[in-house]
This record gives C-alpha cells, sequence and structure tokens, in this order.
C-alpha cells in the first residue's frame, strides 16, 4: 500500500492541561512537546475541548460572558448544583469499587465524582487558547488544523442552552458516568421562542426554528468569529439514541429529513471549514437502517471517526465498521485509539489491555481503509498519555503510514 501522505494525528486536549487558564503557553508548549514524535512530518489536527460544547450553542459575541467548562470528573447535575449527587455517587464507587473490588462498568471505570477547578472561563479566556496553539504551532513550524468540540449531550459540565434554555429539543437522555440524565439534542425538533441574543441570531429567534437549523447557524458563527478550521462533533451528533442501535428511535420519513436538513445546513454554513463526525460504534448500514442516515448526510462530513473506546465497544464491531467508512469513498477515515479520557477516570491501557490492545492489532490489520487515528491527549487531571504507550502505538501508526 502506497499513501500519499503518513496517517492524520487528530489529538484531543482540554483545559485541563493548563496551570493557569490566562496563560495557555506553557501547557502548549509541554503538549507539543511531549507529542514530538506524533506531530513529525504528518497531517495534525487539535480538537480543543473547552466544555460539551455548550458554550458554543449559547454564546452571543460578548467574550466576556462566562460558562462552566470540563473542569470535573465524573460531571452529573443536580438539583442545587452537584454536590447532593457526588456524594451519592462516591458512596456507591466506595462500595462497589473499593470496598467490593468491582472492576468493570461503571462507577469503576467512571472513577469518583469530583472537580478539579474552580477558575472561571470566559471567552476571552477561550480566545487566548486558540491563540496559543496556533502560535506555539507556527514557532515549530507545525501547519495544524484547529477545531472545537461540539457535544450533544450534557455530559463533562453544566449545560444552560440543553438543559434550561431549550429543554424541548434535548429531552433525550444519556449515561453520564452512571447516571442517565437529559439534555441531548435533538436536531429535527423544533425550538420553542427565544429573545436572547445568539452569534447567529442577534435578535433571537421565534418559535419553531428546527433545532438543527439553529445548531448549524449557531456552529457557523461561533468557529467564524473565532478562526477556528472547523468543529468536530462528538458522540454521533444528529442521531437520538446513543451507541446502540436499540436505543435509536423510529427513523420515519419526518426524522430522516431533520436528520439530512441538519447535515446539509451545517455542511452549507461552514462552507470550506471542517466538519468531523464521531459515529455510532456502528457501521454505515445500521447507522443509515436503524438512525437515519443518509448518504447525503455522510457526504457533508470531511472525516468521520470510528468510536473504538472500551467502554462502550461491541470489539465485533470494529473491522465492519471501519471498512463500511472506508468505502463511502467520501470523508477521510480516523480510527479512535484508547489511552485515557479527559472527563473519567480509566486508563484503558492499565484496566482494559486486552481491548487496548485489539485496537493497535486491527489498526494494523486494517491500515488500508484508515487515513489517521485520533486519540484523547490528556487524562482526566490533565496529564498526557505516559509515553511507554504511546511510543508502542506511535510504532504501529508508523508501520501503517
Amino acid at each position: 500500500m502506497t499513501r500519499s501522505q503518513p496517517l492524520e494525528a487528530c489529538l484531543w486536549i482540554t483545559p485541563k492541561i493548563f496551570d493557569d487558564l490566562t496563560d495557555p503557553v506553557p501547557g502548549i508548549e509541554a503538549f507539543f512537546d511531549h507529542h514530538a514524535a506524533w506531530t513529525d512530518g504528518r497531517p495534525v489536527t487539535v480538537v480543543f475541548c473547552a466544555s460539551n460544547g455548550d458554550h458554543v450553542l449559547n454564546y452571543s459575541g460578548d467574550r466576556s460572558a462566562r460558562f462552566d467548562w470540563a473542569r470535573y470528573n465524573c460531571f452529573a447535575p443536580g438539583e442545587g448544583g452537584p454536590a447532593a449527587p457526588a456524594r451519592a455517587h462516591n458512596l456507591d464507587w466506595l462500595v462497589r469499587v473499593r470496598e467490593g473490588g468491582e472492576r468493570s462498568s461503571n462507577p469503576y471505570s467512571a472513577g469518583p465524582m469530583f472537580t478539579l477547578s474552580e477558575q472561571p472561563m470566559d471567552y476571552h479566556v477561550l480566545a487566548g487558547v486558540y491563540t496559543a496553539i496556533r502560535r506555539v504551532a507556527a514557532r515549530r513550524g507545525l501547519e495544524v488544523r484547529l477545531l472545537e468540540y461540539l457535544e450533544p449531550g450534557p455530559e463533562f459540565c453544566r449545560s444552560e442552552w440543553k438543559t434550561l434554555r431549550h429543554p424541548e429539543v434535548s429531552a433525550a437522555a444519556a449515561d453520564a458516568g452512571g447516571h442517565v440524565v437529559p439534555g441531548v439534542v435533538d436536531v429535527t425538533l423544533p425550538l420553542a421562542a427565544d429573545p436572547r441574543a445568539y452569534a447567529a441570531y442577534p435578535q433571537g429567534f421565534a418559535a419553531g426554528l428546527a433545532a438543527g437549523d439553529f445548531v448549524a447557524a449557531q456552529t457557523a458563527a461561533f468557529v467564524a468569529d473565532f478562526d477556528l478550521d472547523g468543529i468536530l462533533l462528538g458522540n454521533q451528533f444528529g442521531l437520538v439514541g446513543f451507541w446502540n442501535p436499540r436505543n435509536a428511535p423510529e427513523p420515519t420519513a419526518g426524522r430522516r429529513a431533520g436528520i439530512e436538513r441538519f447535515f446539509t445546513r451545517l455542511r452549507a454554513a461552514m462552507g470550506d471549514r471542517l466538519v468531523y463526525w464521531m459515529d455510532t460504534y456502528w457501521r454505515a448500514d445500521v447507522e443509515r437502517e436503524a438512525w437515519g442516515m443518509s448518504d447525503a448526510c455522510y457526504a457533508t462530513l470531511d472525516a468521520i471517526l470510528v468510536s473504538t473506546f472500551a467502554v462502550l465497544v461491541e470489539r465485533t464491531e470494529i473491522v465492519p465498521n471501519v471498512r463500511s467508512k472506508a468505502a463511502l469513498d467520501g470523508p477521510r477515515v480516523l480510527f479512535g485509539l484508547d489511552f485515557v479520557d479527559p472527563w473519567y477516570w480509566y486508563r484503558t491501557h492499565l484496566d482494559d489491555r486486552r481491548t487496548y490492545l485489539f485496537q493497535r492489532e486491527t489498526l494494523a490489520a486494517e491500515a488500508a481503509y484508515v487515513d489517521g487515528v485520533s486519540f484523547f491527549a490528556n487524562d482526566t487531571f490533565g496529564h498526557f498519555v505516559p509515553q511507554a504507550p504511546l511510543a508502542e502505538t506511535l510504532a504501529v501508526v508508523r508501520a501503517a503510514d
């Protein structure tokens, strides 16, 4: 197999890597130092995940506005704040994991619930992070594509737009570290009227606007305002019913039309900017049949992240999924690799060695169908993946180049 270029490295980072949010340069320098071998001579994409994307949906253009960021381990909302669910979760974790010896599922994988930082975040601070990534990369002679992250659900931090402003389009639920909570955006539903200013709708909007139309226009406005290269849509954004076809609602003609409208409108609004999409963990024909995805939707994407996270994947689906996404003959196929998680406790290279090795064996065997790899570069504490698992994985990637 001869490639026109080496495999793309799509690396995710979060604000947890910074000691001081207002001085991100040391953290960015450390990130590029730690991953120097990964960024040498290959296309590099950095996905900066400030929150679960709610800050994208809420953005009015006022950069002084504050928003909650993904500063927790295993966040779950509760009445009056996270304190009560944290206490209950941590007791459950102590009983089942520490006292009971559990080593699978949640809460073992999610870990205890706690807050790692009280530093405030606003859009001025966020813009400073984007600028630091650009400048540090340029000083090193690296051409880096910079994306923000947009998650459909309520994981990782508070979600004002999804759970308070517009719950009428976000009633679907997600498992957030073992806590099933509402807040997943359904792009096919109509929004209630909203007089608040948004970047794409400075005067607000009337009732009846499709949620997908809002997300498409608002995402494009946010990306343009901060001069980003694009967006990564996480956790099958656009398709309700997470991670298993049994969870998908009936893909009626109306639902299929609404999903396709969202993807095509997002593509039109984004212009030449990039749209990456994290899939359902399932092959394309299942996504079409169960969720209502279509070839027109796939055609709007620049890259598809084939999800393989050990905590969720059906291992027998990985190879069929990779091959099905390659057969689309359009979006680049990024193979998901597992080390750590920026929002949960688990460490796959230690806790699920079997799946960790299987991912790398599969990448080696299926390299002809893959255009790049993607992984979380920092853990829930803000530390980078240890060099030993990084090095053994990079050897597989280089062999696939």
